[in-house]
């Protein structure tokens, strides 16, 4: 299983690879997209951030790319926001066709419409956790598109990780390792990333004290729980979320990437993320049950939070 992290500086592509990762996903901010189509129009799910998410340019791409190349590493560009219009669509065609003369190893899409389109320029497909893949038949759909890689909701438990991937085993399977938990689903949320309106996953802690929050019941008590709870799973899974308990099962499946999200995160925290992974991985394919695993593998600093309350759990069903 390979180490997928996000690149949104190239300086920091010699400490990831260092560290253990193999392969980069990214996308690029562009000023000529926001004047044509607005400034709420996303090229990618993180477009809401700009910069902070995706600080290459259009024409930084090759570059970058031709980088990760030399490494024998594999890059991967975000074309995934949870919709566009026909005429962004023809915007992307353009990207994608000037993107097809360097050959990144997939563009990641959240749209059957997309996976049309960069199949037309022989570069691998993936399909993101934005398009809903919860099931083999969608698998299956997406499979007939040409889609060469599926990314796996966050939201799904290991047994039904394991139904999809071996109803499809011909295709390659990336997972959620670390950072960066949703309460929400990405394919059901139609929320932006943005920090001057709020993202919905943010509605609680950033509104103004007078917003109502429940139709009926409300009172102090009701009120603090859902606070509490909206607090829980913003500082324990949002900002830190861990899979290290299931890297062995998805060793045994043979899933191809394990997958760190955070494309604003600090390098350096990023880099012991990737360390972490690295030697559980080892750990796991060393181990001869799952038993044997989690007891040799190598815990999170912070364990005594992260691993008592189980908020922040990806695959929460393995705690015990």
């Amino acid at each position: 299983m390979d180490i997928l992290v996000p690149l949104n500086d190239k300086s920091f592509l010699d400490p990831y690879i260092e560290a253990g990762a193999k392969e980069f996903y990214f996308g690029f901010y562009d000023e000529k997209w926001n004047e044509q189509f607005g400034e709420y129009s996303d090229i990618n799910r993180m477009s809401g951030y700009k910069k902070l998410a995706n600080a290459n340019t259009f024409d930084d791409i090759h570059d970058i790319i031709d980088s990760i190349r030399k490494k024998d590493a594999f890059s991967y560009i975000t074309f995934n926001s949870a919709l566009y219009s026909k005429e962004e669509i023809k915007k992307l065609k353009e990207y994608i066709s000037i993107l097809a003369e360097n050959k990144p190893d997939g563009i990641i899409i959240s749209s059957p419409e997309l996976a049309n389109l960069v199949s037309q320029y022989d570069i691998p497909v993936v399909v993101s956790t934005i398009a809903g893949v919860y099931n083999s038949d969608i698998v299956s759909f997406y499979k007939d598109l040409g889609v060469k890689r599926v990314i796996l909701p966050r939201d799904l438990t290991l047994g039904e990780i394991a139904d999809i991937v071996s109803s499809n085993p011909d295709l390659e399977y990336e997972v959620f390792i670390m950072r960066n938990g949703c309460k929400f689903s990405d394919s059901n949320c139609l929320g932006f990333h943005r920090k001057e309106m709020c993202s919905i996953c943010a509605d609680i802690d950033r509104a103004d004290d007078d917003v109502i929050f429940t139709k009926e019941n409300d009172n102090f008590k009701n009120r603090s729980n859902l606070e509490y709870t909206d607090m829980l799973l913003k500082n324990d899974f949002h900002n830190y979320a861990c899979g290290l308990c299931a890297i062995y099962d998805f060793v045994r499946m043979h899933i191809n990437a394990g997958k760190v999200v955070g494309r604003s995160d600090d390098c350096e925290a990023v880099c012991e993320d990737i360390k972490l992974i690295r030697k559980n991985i080892e750990i796991a394919k060393n181990s001869s049950s799952k038993g044997e695993y989690l007891e040799n593998m190598i815990f999170p600093d912070d364990r005594s939070v992260m691993c008592t309350n189980s908020m922040s759990c990806y695959y929460p069903e393995i705690r015990f």
